[in-house]
């Protein structure tokens, strides 16, 4: 028999409710055993099905049940715990901010994140230390397995919360960028009355009578205050030697609306931006 205790009466009902409904599907099927809730916060399996083995039938999915109510009821709890206790972020915006970065590192969804893939196993941890915890024969303590049998799992959040706060400082350092560029268009009269940026890999600078801009011609408009990509090469540069122009109007002509650079110039000229298909700028009769 296996014997699971709470010290939460919530956790209990949720679990039983999950293993109940699994268990009735199990019983459709033959059974594999019963379940009960003693009181609110014990719950007692009997698993006799001599058809198949406790580690191939129920084990994986008593062990899975587990897993994922720790990551829907305490990850995000924990994660805000680590960024206030362990790295002093102690107002909620920013934490809310940095855990959901965090908590979209560990689904996955940052993959332009470097080094991040480690972070992708959590299920995994928490699955082997679950798997661990259970046998046939169980008298199994909830909450103190979360304080003592987690080790790998909570130093993976720290981990992970890290490189978290590392992407939320640079966010807004972008943020701080982008609305001192605005701030600066805003506030000096247009030098240019359009340019045209055409996006074919690199992106590529045209007056508006079209005529390619040379290098020299971008490097003498340049602000040097302006510059914010850093000690890069003038013929990669876009957003500085843009903003530099302050042009009236920015035609962009591109295949990729989401590209990042795309979407930082649209940021910061907003209305004045027009953006266009790539083929459009091979046609003439287009601009006129």
């Amino acid at each position: 028999m296996i014997s699971i205790h709470f010290e939460s009466q919530d956790d209990c009902q949720i679990i039983y409710s999950k293993l109940k409904r699994h268990m009735e599907l199990f019983e459709q099927l033959g059974g594999v055993g019963t379940i009960s809730c003693e009181g609110l916060s014990k719950i007692l399996i009997e698993y006799n099905d001599t058809s198949s083995s406790f580690y191939d039938s129920f084990h994986p999915l008593l062990v899975s049940i587990f897993t994922n109510h720790v990551i829907d009821t305490k990850e995000e709890e924990w994660l805000c715990e680590i960024i206030e206790t362990l790295f002093y972020f102690s107002d909620h915006e920013e934490q809310k901010q940095i855990s959901m970065i965090a908590k979209e590192i560990l689904e996955g969804d940052r993959e332009d994140i470097p080094s991040v893939s480690k972070f992708f196993n959590r299920d995994a941890l928490l699955y082997k230390a679950f798997s661990r915890g259970f046998d046939r024969d169980t008298i199994f303590y909830y909450e103190p397995f979360l304080t003592f049998r987690l080790k790998e799992y909570g130093e993976m959040l720290i981990d992970c919360v890290e490189v978290a706060i590392d992407e939320y400082l640079l966010e807004q350092e972008y943020q701080n960028i982008v609305e001192g560029l605005r701030y600066y268009l805003q506030s000096v009269k247009p030098k240019r009355k359009v340019i045209h940026l055409v996006h074919d890999q690199k992106f590529l600078f045209y007056n508006e009578q079209f005529q390619k801009m040379t290098r020299r011609e971008k490097k003498r408009l340049l602000e040097n205050d302006l510059v914010y990509e850093g000690e890069i090469d003038i013929d990669d540069m876009v957003v500085s030697p843009l903003v530099s122009m302050s042009p009236e109007q920015v035609h962009i002509y591109t295949d990729e609306i989401d590209n990042d650079v795309v979407l930082t110039i649209q940021t910061i000229f907003q209305e004045r931006v027009s953006i266009h298909s790539r083929q459009w700028f091979s046609v003439p009769k287009a601009f006129q």
